[in-house]
């Protein structure tokens, strides 16, 4: 067998530096992760306010399951859930098995304050990766500067003290991108890839089974040999294949949330429909549910300190009800109103992610302002596009635009999915992108700095004889 000729060398893609030495790595990873725990004993609230850094705990947060059912019954808890991916309550599972001696706010807190810690180490995972993947397209002195942005970024701080989800998702998203650029420089694992993509799957709503296949296609697009790309397919879809049987099986649904009929009719500015006056037509409602008796989770209506349990099986049926109100306003409704919506959806979109909501930390960040300003509209959408051009100038030939492309495609998935899908909420799901936009703004300004210092200087007797040829 003859074997694939090596892509051809662009100046998009050129071999990278060497990645630096774990040593180096992982200062920046102990470094991060000091300053975040040494900042929030700094800026932490007086006690008669509370520990937490913003108003809400684990519990209040829609997505997640009770710690009182994952205490008591994990496994038949986490086999039951249909509103969200499951990775995080296996997290929140076992911290609430390690405290199964407490309970009510004691367990919430323990389970918190650990999580606290736990994102810390995520939020450092996010500056070594960042700092890695810049060295390697613009060397040490640029990515220090990233690892510095990365870990003063006031989103960062604002996730790493939000007890969700949100900087999980942004660190696997960043570890995915990071994975795709590899084959990008025809060094890539399909098990890395692999793995990148299952922890997305199981983590965050937006990455259901069908964006393997937009993976694939962007493995496609940069020339990947397709063996690799089925073995990338076959892997994902056997590990992921499963639960998406379940899902099917138990509540109708071959998704990993049943929030999508809310979130749709949100998105095109529904809000949250009362369905006690819509008649539905046979077939909209879910017909073959397990028994509210197959666990508490399904039949218990609050969680811990009184919050509702949004994977009740009313709330299941309720939004299956709401996507079909959705379908029929879509169909019903002028196509400019859905637009007009969409519009909404991306100016909050364009927002701060760090003002999502109000945070004890960051609110008393000096230097938050100019960062903000940096990472929201207009100066981010300005800053990427002017970026953009420049890079895309350098591609030449057919190939190197679809190399390209397949690296730009996922980015551009999630941005489309944060605005046509949600409408609230749409800022904090900016901060999935814009540790991957930090490395890409990195390497882009270094490029463009040694541009600039490297040409040579005009002559002041030519300067002076030709002014308008600047």
């Amino acid at each position: 067998m003859v074997a694939p000729a090596p892509p051809a060398q662009t100046p998009a893609s050129r071999p990278a530096s060497p990645a630096p030495g774990w040593r180096g790595s992982l200062a920046v990873f102990a470094t991060a992760f000091v300053f975040l725990l040494a900042l929030e004993a700094l800026l932490r609230r007086p006690p008669s306010e509370g520990w937490r850094f913003q108003a809400w705990d684990s519990e209040r947060m829609m997505q997640t399951l009770s710690l009182r059912e994952l205490r008591d019954e994990p496994l038949r808890s986490l086999w039951y859930l249909h509103i969200q991916p499951p990775l995080l309550d296996v997290f929140r599972a076992t911290l609430a098995q390690l405290h199964r001696s407490l309970d009510g706010a004691a367990l919430v807190d323990a389970v918190d304050r650990w999580t606290y810690v736990a994102w810390a180490g995520v939020f450092a995972l996010i500056t070594m990766l960042v700092f890695r993947w810049v060295y390697r397209l613009a060397g040490r002195n640029v990515a220090l500067v990233g690892a510095a942005v990365s870990t003063l970024h006031p989103a960062a701080l604002a996730f790493a003290t939000l007890l969700d989800g949100t900087l999980a998702s942004a660190a696997a998203f960043l570890w995915f991108s990071y994975e795709l650029w590899r084959f990008h420089r025809a060094e890539g694992s399909v098990a890395r890839l692999a793995a990148a993509s299952l922890v997305l799957f199981y983590l965050r709503s937006i990455f259901q089974w069908p964006f393997f296949a937009l993976v694939a296609l962007c493995l496609l697009a940069m020339r990947v040999p397709r063996g690799q790309v089925a073995r990338y397919l076959g892997v994902t879809l056997l590990v992921a294949g499963p639960y998406v049987l379940k899902q099917q099986v138990l509540f109708g649904t071959p998704m990993t949330s049943t929030f999508d009929g809310l979130n749709f009719c949100r998105a095109i500015g529904m809000g949250e429909p009362d369905l006690g006056a819509v008649k539905l037509p046979p077939g909209a409602l879910p017909t073959s549910l397990p028994s509210p008796s197959s666990a508490a989770v399904l039949r218990v209506e609050d969680k811990l300190g009184g919050h509702f349990n949004y994977n009740h099986l009313d709330y299941l049926r309720y939004s299956a009800g709401l996507k079909h109100v959705c379908r029929q306003a879509l169909l019903a409704r002028p196509v400019t109103a859905t637009l007009a919506s969409f519009v909404e959806n991306a100016a909050l979109y364009g927002q701060p992610s760090s003002r999502y909501q109000p945070n004890a930390l960051v609110d008393r960040l000096p230097w938050r302002e100019p960062l903000d300003v940096v990472f929201s509209w207009p100066v981010l959408a300005i800053l990427g596009l002017a970026l953009g051009i420049g890079a895309a100038r350098r591609l030449e030939g057919r190939d190197a635009w679809l190399r390209a492309a397949g690296l730009v495609l996922p980015v551009l998935f999630v941005f489309t999915v944060s605005i046509m899908f949600e409408k609230g909420e749409n800022m904090r799901f900016k901060y999935f992108l814009e540790p991957v936009l930090l490395v890409f703004f990195c390497a882009e300004l270094s490029r463009l700095t040694s541009r600039v210092l490297s040409r040579p200087s005009v002559p002041t007797s030519a300067a002076s004889d030709e002014p308008l040829a600047r």
